[in-house]
């Protein structure tokens, strides 16, 4: 995965927070990380509030990134968490984020200047509540691949906030050219840097960057973020020096694969209950078991053991632990060659293994295989080659953003009976249809076009389909320039393309738009 693809705009949670301090916030018991020799190092941004302070501490991370936005809103950060955080000796960073400037992808407001002094105002009060200390910064989201067009008021918006909370504790969260325009122009003080809409470019003077999206802890979506310098912004705890590191990507596996992955996942199904063979022989038996846990945990049933099946079946195994999931861990950690006896018994030799791969992997060493570790573990290096094709995750599309996906995903909400235009554009009426199409299919309501969500948005279309599915399928072949009329007929040419389209990407060649080539097509 490139992650410096200015084109990953759609698969991107857009959801993010950060604010700073100096002083002790006594009334509350929290106050700035004041010492400058605060290491630098790794933290994460999430919208889940259910994340818990331990569980971000104990993966190795040193601070959090955390919301501030129009109440009320479940994802903002309350006095209670920020407490939770500083308990943990973990660094706040707070970030303003609302659909209000999302929406200038619309149309700039006619006064930029006042919408950024009502953010700031807002922001600073719910940071005070929280207690964050009122000398730190807050940074607030340009979350979108703002125009140069937009740069006029861009700076009107940034000098309003500037005019509530001090041009010194002003930051803004964006890619390359809207941090390096703010700064040049003397707008922020603060940085937080996206490799999104960066081409690979990073400014210097951003004192935070966001690395990577898509991670997972304790079983939670977050993003990764590196700290540039001792001093980003962060209050609450020290930070502990953010030990967290980059994990590698869930892989995908699919029937016809074998390896030491595959029986890993074999096993882990055993654990679960499934009557099959752990042989490394992705076959029929592994098929239908992974479909039959997949059905049985509400994930999309397609039978490939991709982030969300891996994430479902690993189980924490430790000093003591016995049966088919020790045996996956074992299997796991023999590719790395550390020659232990694949007997379910997890007893010193497997902590020793376990402690030394974690070692090795700038890992927390405990000698436990918890979700970081079989991350580390079932995600590095090949674990199953042969078989099926590796179809890529479903990206998250929300809110903000636009572009094929947005358009594609907007025609299959009209497909479902939204009333909505398809213009590309993520905006009000488009979250408004996705948490409608949501709620209506028992999915958890947020608004997000997820995994799940695609998963229950696509239908197969074929030779003789007609309408909006059809014109989504239209879209997303166009995205790789197959040239189709987007009529919303599925006609020879069309058949045409997905046969192209499946044949270039290691698909079954039928023609068809079914549920593998949808992933193929969305998430490439």
């Amino acid at each position: 995965m490139n992650l410096f693809d200015p084109g990953r705009v759609l698969s991107r949670r857009r959801l993010l927070t950060l604010a700073g301090g100096a002083a002790v916030a006594t009334a509350t018991g929290i106050g700035f990380a004041q010492s400058a020799s605060a290491a630098t190092g790794y933290g994460i941004d999430y919208s889940d509030a259910s994340l818990t302070a331990g569980s971000v501490a104990a993966a190795g991370y040193g601070f959090v990134c955390r919301y501030l936005s129009w109440l009320p809103n479940p994802k903002v950060l309350t006095l209670s968490e920020a407490q939770a955080l500083t308990a943990a000796d973990l660094g706040i960073v707070s970030n303003w984020e609302s659909d209000g400037l999302q929406d200038w992808q619309s149309g700039v407001p006619a006064d930029p200047y006042s919408q950024g002094a009502g953010h700031a105002t807002e922001a600073q009060r719910q940071a005070s509540a929280n207690g964050m200390p009122s000398s730190r910064p807050i940074y607030f989201s340009v979350d979108f691949d703002l125009q140069s067009s937009m740069y006029s008021a861009l700076n009107s918006y940034f000098d309003g906030v500037a005019s509530v909370i001090g041009r010194s504790r002003t930051g803004a969260y964006g890619g390359y050219h809207v941090i390096k325009e703010l700064f040049d122009n003397g707008k922020i003080a603060w940085g937080w840097q996206t490799y999104a809409w960066s081409s690979g470019n990073w400014d210097s003077r951003a004192q935070l960057r966001q690395v990577q999206n898509g991670i997972s802890v304790a079983g939670h979506d977050a993003d990764l973020d590196q700290a540039m310098a001792a001093d980003y912004g962060q209050w609450g705890g020290t930070g502990g020096g953010g030990t967290g590191v980059i994990l590698p990507s869930w892989p995908n596996i699919t029937d016809g694969m074998t390896g030491p992955s595959v029986q890993a996942a074999q096993y882990l199904l055993r654990y679960h209950g499934a009557s099959i063979t752990a042989d490394g022989q992705f076959g029929a038996g592994t098929l239908a078991a992974a479909k039959s846990f997949q059905s049985a945990h509400g994930l999309s049933v397609d039978g490939q053991i991709g982030p969300q099946t891996w994430s479902a079946l690993i189980v924490q195994v430790q000093d003591g632990s016995s049966g088919d999931a020790v045996r996956a861990a074992q299997v796991e950690l023999n590719r790395f060659g550390y020659g232990l006896t694949v007997d379910g018994s997890f007893g010193s030799g497997t902590v020793s293994a376990a402690r030394a791969f974690q070692s090795a992997h700038g890992l927390g060493v405990d000698g436990q295989v918890g979700p970081q570790t079989w991350q580390m573990l079932v995600g590095t290096g090949t674990g199953a080659t042969g078989g099926g094709t590796v179809v890529p995750p479903w990206p998250n599309v929300i809110d903000g953003d636009t572009g094929n996906n947005v358009l594609a995903a907007q025609y299959l909400l009209r497909y479902h009976g939204a009333s909505i235009n398809a213009d590309g554009q993520f905006g009000p009426a488009t979250l408004a249809a996705a948490k409608s199409f949501q709620s209506a299919h028992g999915l958890s309501v947020d608004g997000q076009i997820g995994p799940h969500t695609w998963s229950a948005l696509i239908v197969q279309v074929q030779n003789g389909s007609t309408g909006d599915a059809v014109r989504a399928a239209q879209v997303e072949l166009n995205k790789f320039g197959y040239g189709l009329t987007v009529d919303g007929s599925f006609g020879s040419g069309t058949v045409s393309a997905a046969r192209a389209f499946q044949s270039a990407h290691g698909l079954g060649v039928d023609g068809q738009v079914g549920p593998q080539t949808w992933q193929m097509l969305v998430g490439s």
